[in-house]
């Protein structure tokens, strides 16, 4: 019977001992991440603070250097605050202004992002920050993506957490093809039947122009990462941009389309919406709560003041909100509203916790990447009045889903207003297809920051996972397209056409010269 039960005891330990190792071999230890997010708009940098919370609390030591800084303090996760030294808030009083001219505005906010990105990684904080170890370098990257340089400093894998979805900048990072042929470009929006000739036509000019655009990036940039990271000591920028480890792209396909992706490319669109609601504030939990008819959530993004934009526009809103029986909350940073009864103004507004409310009935947005995918998740439906970029194209993208509209805030007036308003809050098909956005934005075998989280860990346990590294990121446009192999084949054609041409010649002089003597005889 001992023997019995001691043989019984062994078996038990090289079980345990081999559930153990499992898990080991499974789970990372604590690591140090360092995330740098240079970016003036806080919507972007939420989602690397979302992402960084969730590290923090599978046990890594997190550092994340940005603008701004989280509500709440949060075990393991340290923030580094640098202060913009370039606002945005010039540009956006435009936008609001008059109606932006995309290829003037552009180089502008390409300029800014990257006089950001300097001033924030020389920030004498930073250079603290420079001193230490990481194993890992997350980049928040919003145009310059000239601080993968970090990743060097630190001899660490490097990850890229992008705002959006695939552009031509991030393609080049890790090689993944754009396939313009079939997937339409971000700032045309998705397409649920294909693209037919002369989608593709517009598609293949989008793409020609950001190709273009992209090298322009790229010639500006080379100039701030030589300054930063000087060549004696530091790879070459072209090379940095080739060695990225993973792609985490703030989307999902259930709303960005089908694509084809490498294996280092990552859709994790929603980081930021928390699985479980958050306590909201007292006061708006109130407001919310006693909603009867509804509330309507009202934000035009964190970028935009509600007193830079046009008095009579500002009086149209309050005039068409004014006459509706629901409750508004309305994020603008004056609270010169609150003289009526309907509704209520805060400068900040917790937006997932408040469109996860059961009585919000509908979101006036500017179309924000964000601010769509955390309607999408709650099934709230949207009236978008989206002011510049993509935010277009992310508005007719649910309005093609049958879950919103678009209004275009340069045509703005009380009639029309109204009679959107209605027409979301009269219609109940616009809640039901939100419903269904929702379930299928929320089908998935796991949870947005679990896949992040997961393929982070990836990296840092095979160490940059140079497995996962794409070849086609080694190659440059011709190699990319193999313009050189059609040149060869070319050249070999015309080589064996010439030859050819010429032994018939002469087989043909050598014919016409024996006739020629023959009949001479």
């Amino acid at each position: 019977m001992k023997s019995s039960a001691s043989s019984s005891f062994r078996v038990s330990y090289v079980l345990l001992g081999l559930l153990l190792l499992f898990f080991a071999s499974n789970v990372v230890q604590s690591a140090r991440i360092l995330c740098v997010f240079p970016s003036p708009s806080k919507s972007h940098v939420l989602v690397g603070q979302s992402l960084l919370k969730g590290l923090a609390a599978r046990g890594h030591e997190v550092t994340m250097v940005s603008a701004f800084k989280l509500s709440k303090p949060v075990k393991n996760y340290r923030d580094v605050i640098i202060p913009l030294d370039h606002d945005t808030s010039e540009q956006m009083k435009r936008f609001l202004n008059e109606k932006p001219n995309l290829f003037k505005e552009l180089p502008k906010m390409m300029k800014s992002m990257m006089e950001t990105a300097n001033s924030t990684i020389n920030h004498p904080k930073m250079e603290e920050i420079k001193r230490e170890q990481f194993d890992l370098v997350i980049a928040g990257v919003f145009v310059a993506d000239y601080i993968l340089g970090f990743g060097p400093h630190f001899d660490a894998p490097t990850v890229v957490l992008w705002s959006a979805g695939l552009t031509k900048i991030t393609a080049d990072l890790v090689g993944n093809p754009r396939a313009l042929s079939a997937v339409p470009h971000i700032m045309l929006g998705t397409s649920q039947t294909g693209m037919g000739f002369v989608d593709r036509l517009k598609n293949f000019l989008i793409g020609a122009a950001e190709n273009a655009f992209s090298a322009f990036s790229v010639y500006q940039q080379r100039k701030y990462y030589d300054y930063n990271f000087p060549a004696n000591r530091y790879p070459a920028y072209e090379d940095v941009r080739k060695n990225v480890s993973l792609l985490l792209l703030n989307t999902h396909f259930s709303h960005a389309g089908p694509r084809p992706y490498i294996q280092n490319v990552v859709e994790v669109g929603g980081l930021q919406i928390k699985t479980k609601p958050g306590q909201l504030p007292e006061d708006i939990k109130q407001w919310l709560d006693g909603a009867e008819h509804g509330a309507i959530y009202f934000c035009l993004g964190s970028n935009v003041k509600v007193s830079d934009m046009p008095m009579e526009k500002v009086q149209i809103f309050v005039k068409s909100l004014a006459k509706l029986k629901q409750r508004i909350l309305w994020k603008s940073e004056t609270e010169f509203m609150n003289v009526m009864p309907n509704v209520m103004t805060k400068s900040w507004v917790p937006q997932d916790d408040v469109l996860a409310h059961k009585n919000v009935v509908l979101f006036i947005s500017h179309g924000g990447l964000g601010g769509m995918a955390e309607a999408r998740y709650h099934g709230v439906p949207v009236l978008g009045i989206p002011l510049f970029a993509e935010q277009s194209s992310n508005v007719e993208a649910v309005a093609r889903e049958g879950w919103g509209q678009l209004y275009d805030y340069h045509q703005l007036n009380e009639e029309t207003f109204d009679q959107a308003l209605n027409q979301m809050l009269g219609n109940p098909q616009f809640k039901l297809k939100a419903k269904e956005a929702s379930a299928v934005y929320r089908d998935r075998p796991k949870t947005a920051m679990e896949t992040a989280c997961f393929w982070i860990e990836y990296i840092i346990r095979h160490k940059g996972a140079p497995h996962m590294h794409y070849p086609g990121a080694d190659l440059n446009f011709i190699e990319q397209n193999m313009l050189d192999v059609i040149a060869v084949l070319l050249a070999v054609v015309y080589i064996v056409f010439k030859v050819i041409k010429l032994i018939l010649k002469g087989l043909i002089r050598l014919c016409c010269g024996k006739s020629k003597k023959q009949k001479t005889n």
